[in-house]
């Protein structure tokens, strides 16, 4: 993924930077006006694993 993205790899040949820009959208997709009276969000991430094996994916992300 990181070379056709022509950047430096991270973490299992991610993109370096692929964890920061998920956080931005993240935050980015929270941010309400005043205006429309404020507001927060939370944010429930969902893991699909195989056999329901979660060991190897918990040490990676």
């Amino acid at each position: 993924m990181s070379l056709l993205l022509r950047r430096p790899p991270g973490r299992e040949a991610y993109p370096g930077d692929v964890f920061y820009l998920h956080s931005r959208l993240l935050e980015r997709a929270a941010k309400l006006s005043s205006r429309l009276g404020e507001g927060s969000m939370t944010a429930l991430p969902i893991v699909e694993t195989q056999s329901g094996d979660v060991s190897a994916y918990i040490p990676t992300n």
